[in-house]
């Protein structure tokens, strides 16, 4: 409601545009040829120089983007005679000077429908010349038509001299590697060198073998031959290694010296250690373990020797193998070589055939004339015109006028920054709403600020009524003595909230004093028609007595104590002991004392004096003070640690007022001046 004239505008200038352009417009023909494209063309050999098969929706999109294409458009133009590219771009207007071109006119007037699960294309034409819109529909499709025809015999007469080129090329390949492959013949005798293939795999195989048994040789030897170093290293006896031990010598030694001992035991029991036959055995004995010392040392050897001989054997059977497998990759490879050359031949032999074949039936149907579509409807000329369409454009003014209404007035309603509701004043600004005042008619200021008791409206008096209970509803406000009322900035309704708000004190018979600390513009002497000559500023600074600057019985139960002019230094003022004696000595003589100070956005006159107030009401002009700025200011005053009752949203408007706001619906005002006696459209708004 609060944006209604500002999308009343947008809805009348959108219907009203929408208008203007649809009886203005310049009347547009269209015509329509239907195009059927074929899925196969008709061709009397099936050679795909150029492949206009439709096999899937991408061939199909592929022939579509061939008629949209610039290509199109000027084989089109290339048809018209110069009276009807003149007649084409006349109706349009023209940039620099210069009229469009007629390339231009068809690509931006031209159209491809295509009818869905069909080859079928609708191809349209708009034109305010309907004669020449069917022309140019018709046109098109034939173009579309022997382009393509046009583009096969082009491609395929193209592809005829490609293979021929190739073919000669292909066959001198052909002869070159004839040529080398009976050279290659020439050079060796093909018969010998497969049995020779033969031969050394046969070789090979053999001695793959033999290196086998010689590797695992070679490892038995160098694991018995590493025993014997350990052993020998170890000091260990050798003959309990099963390869030493199992020799013959070895063998009969070790059972020699067995024999040995076990007489030389007996023949110790026997005699003593000078018998003859004891001294006998002893050297039998040492004589056979001799023999057995130089046998271990012959089978060490022995062992040493067979690994020796078998790390020989192993290189000379390797080196073997390796001679045979290089001797076997060279017949290898001489056979690959041959097989190759051959393998070769025989390929671009066979490739030669293919192109010779191909290149004859594309010289054959380069000849032959094809189609891949047809045109099934011709354009016609239209007898009414497609647009524009006074109907549908109006009703979509309508709708669009509506829509834009509607969201240009959301738009501005979300991007306003203003306090204007009382989510806005509790949620934003974070205060209590004890009031809301309702828009006051035009009138004088002084009647203004007196309405209360001049009851020139009851619902501004009602308002002032709930404002003065729910200060009573709390027990500090109910309480508070002194009472400071500030605002924003100038010009919210500070001095006609406080002026009211002490005249609704006093008509509840309480005594009541406002008094005006707007020391740098002074209003209040100009709300209750009283000279501004002595006041605050006379009492602080001149000594005048506090009886002098008292305005007594301006109503009943009020007295007001104006300004006494505009001061200087209003803050030296507001801060001086002088200052601190007169809100003392008022708080001993009235019931409440109203200061109706600055705008704290404006200066800061109000935070001098608020540590001396009870607390404060803060007044906030309804859909004109900035939401930010009041935060800050709101903030700035709690600072002070003092109680802030909470905030009056002034100069509301009633029609959309939330809650707060209901009492002033008709009903409402019908109940208040019941009591009155007025009749109910009495109230102002």
């Amino acid at each position: 409601m609060e944006k209604k004239w500002y999308a009343l505008t947008a809805f009348l200038v959108t219907l009203l545009g929408v208008a203007t352009y649809t009886f203005l417009a310049t009347p547009i023909y269209q015509s329509e040829a239907m195009v059927q494209v074929l899925r196969r063309g008709s061709q009397v050999l099936r050679v795909d120089v150029v492949d206009s098969n439709i096999t899937s929706d991408t061939d199909f999109n592929t022939q579509i983007k061939l008629l949209e294409s610039v290509a199109m458009v000027q084989s089109v133009v290339n048809r018209l005679s110069p009276d009807e590219l003149k007649a084409l771009t006349a109706p349009y207007p023209k940039h620099n000077g210069e009229p469009p071109s007629p390339i231009e006119v068809i690509y931006d007037n031209r159209k491809i429908i295509t009818q869905r699960l069909t080859l079928m294309l609708a191809i349209n034409f708009r034109h305010p010349d309907p004669k020449l819109a069917a022309k140019i529909a018709n046109l098109y499709a034939e173009e579309y038509i022997a382009y393509n025809s046009r583009i096969r015999v082009e491609e395929s007469m193209k592809a005829v001299d490609e293979l021929k080129d190739r073919a000669d090329q292909q066959r001198k390949r052909v002869d070159e590697i004839a040529n080398a492959l009976q050279a290659f013949r020439e050079r060796g005798n093909l018969i010998s060198l497969l049995q020779n293939k033969d031969i050394v795999t046969e070789r090979l195989k053999a001695l793959n073998l033999m290196a086998t048994q010689t590797s695992s040789h070679l490892k038995e030897a160098e694991i018995r031959w590493n025993q014997v170093q350990a052993w020998l290293k170890e000091g260990k006896d050798l003959t309990e290694l099963p390869f030493i031990a199992s020799q013959a010598r070895v063998s009969q030694l070790m059972l020699q010296i067995t024999s040995e001992k076990i007489t030389l035991a007996q023949l110790s029991e026997r005699y003593r250690d000078k018998h003859p036959r004891l001294i006998e055995a002893v050297n039998t004995l040492a004589q056979a373990e001799r023999e057995m010392k130089s046998a271990l040392e012959l089978a060490a050897n022995a062992v040493r020797s067979e690994y020796e001989n078998a790390q020989q054997n192993d290189v000379e059977i390797k080196k073997s193998l390796s001679q045979q497998e290089a001797k076997s990759l060279d017949i290898d490879k001489s056979g690959v070589e041959y097989e190759n050359m051959n393998r070769d031949f025989r390929v671009n032999e066979q490739l030669l055939e293919s192109m010779m074949t191909r290149m004859r039936e594309a010289a054959v149907t380069s000849s032959i004339e094809s189609q891949s579509a047809r045109i099934v409807d011709r354009a016609s000329e239209s007898t009414r015109p497609t647009s524009p369409r006074i109907a549908i454009n109006l009703i979509l003014g309508l709708i669009a006028g509506i829509v834009l209404a509607f969201g240009l007035a959301c738009l501005m309603t979300m991007v306003d920054d203003r306090v204007k509701n009382s989510f806005d004043v509790e949620t934003l600004v974070n205060l209590p709403l004890i009031g809301m005042i309702p828009h006051v008619a035009r009138m004088d200021q002084p009647d203004k600020a007196q309405i209360v008791s001049n009851g020139a409206d009851r619902m501004i008096i009602e308002s002032f009524l709930s404002l003065y209970s729910a200060l009573r509803i709390n027990d500090q406000s109910r309480n508070a003595r002194y009472l400071l009322v500030t605002s924003t900035m100038p010009g919210e309704g500070k001095s006609f909230v406080a002026s009211n708000l002490a005249l609704t004190y006093a008509s509840q018979g309480q005594r009541t004093v406002i008094i005006d600390c707007d020391l740098r513009k002074p209003n209040v002497h100009k709300s209750f028609r009283l000279p501004d000559t002595t006041g605050v500023i006379s009492y602080c600074t001149e000594q005048v007595p506090l009886a002098e600057i008292i305005v007594s019985n301006v109503h009943p139960n009020l007295d007001v104590i104006t300004a006494g002019g505009r001061a200087k230094n209003p803050i030296h003022i507001l801060n001086s002991p002088e200052f601190e004696r007169l809100v003392s000595e008022l708080g001993k003589r009235y019931d409440r004392v109203l200061f109706d100070t600055p705008p704290i956005g404006a200066v800061s006159d109000a935070l001098n004096i608020l540590p001396l107030m009870d607390g404060a009401i803060y007044t906030i002009q309804s859909n004109h003070t900035k939401r930010a700025v009041t935060q800050r200011c709101v903030r700035r005053l709690k600072a002070t640690n003092v109680q802030i009752f909470g905030a009056v949203l002034n100069d509301t408007d009633i029609r959309t007022a939330d809650y707060y706001g209901e009492y002033h619906h008709k009903s409402y005002q019908e109940y208040i001046n019941a009591n009155t006696g007025e009749p109910a459209n009495a109230s102002r708004s």
